[in-house]
């Protein structure tokens, strides 16, 4: 398929980009074939076993090498791959944490923080595009407002990561994070608007809009790494929800470990 690029804006061959990396589906299908890694869809509607993943012709080749060397290789590389394995959260936890922090958060280094920045806004952007198919399921694309193309040329190269965009990563504090992925989903909080979603033991907010700096924006200076429950809670309560388990208002269902073949 050729078309422009929607990152580049150059006439090429398009690729068929994924929304989020294929290799995330190889590492939640852990104990499915490596090829074609059957994982488990939930959405409001249904339940489907299958190895499709949502993807579209929206970028070409250069673009998509483009994501993978600036953001995409790392951040899977440092994620929790199972089997406890999660070279970040170690990593972290080597160096002192925050003075002052209410939570346990740590300093990333320049790179790494540029690195998740990269890969946050990557997905966001991308979201924002288009609606996804994936599975008989329409998603349909966030809203970046006048934000997405100042992103796209962030992206691209052309300008520094702008302002009034921020990028909170939170790390699972469980001992075994759930194998599991969402797409981004936005809403509302004060003056931003933010745009969340979660891959194996981290979960990623891009705020846009707002008055003031988010102080717990990875882009800024100390780049404040969190490490805590909180992206752990959110994910058992959307899967709880999904599968028709709403707990009793006032009642928290006990957050509990996630399950992978050892």
């Amino acid at each position: 398929m050729f078309g422009n690029c929607r990152l580049c804006l150059q006439q090429s061959e398009l690729q068929s980009s994924h929304l989020l990396p294929r290799a995330l589906y190889r590492m939640i299908g852990m104990g499915s074939d490596r090829l074609h890694p059957n994982t488990v869809q939930l959405t409001s509607q249904s339940r489907k076993k299958s190895s499709e993943q949502a993807r579209r012709h929206i970028l070409c080749s250069r673009c998509e090498q483009c994501f993978n060397e600036n953001g995409e290789r790392w951040v899977l590389r440092n994620c929790y791959r199972g089997r406890g394995r999660f070279r970040l959260r170690a990593e972290l936890r080597k160096r002192t944490p925050l003075s002052g922090a209410e939570i346990e958060a740590y300093a990333a280094s320049k790179d790494e923080a540029a690195r998740l920045g990269y890969f946050c806004l990557s997905a966001i952007w991308r979201a924002s595009l288009c609606d996804w198919f994936c599975r008989g399921e329409w998603y349909d694309q966030i809203d970046l407002g006048p934000y997405r193309d100042e992103i796209r040329k962030c992206l691209n190269g052309e300008v520094t990561f702008p302002n009034r965009v921020g990028v909170m990563v939170i790390l699972s504090a469980l001992e075994q994070p759930v194998l599991a992925m969402s797409l981004p989903s936005s809403y509302r909080n004060g003056s931003c608007h933010c745009h969340r979603f979660h891959i194996p033991g981290m979960t990623f907010v891009a705020s846009v809009g707002g008055t003031e700096e988010d102080p717990l924006s990875v882009l800024q200076p100390p780049h404040p790494v969190l490490i805590t429950t909180e992206g752990d809670k959110r994910v058992q309560s959307e899967m709880l929800a999904l599968l028709g388990n709403v707990p009793p208002r006032g009642f928290e269902a006990p957050l509990v470990d996630g399950t992978e073949k050892i």
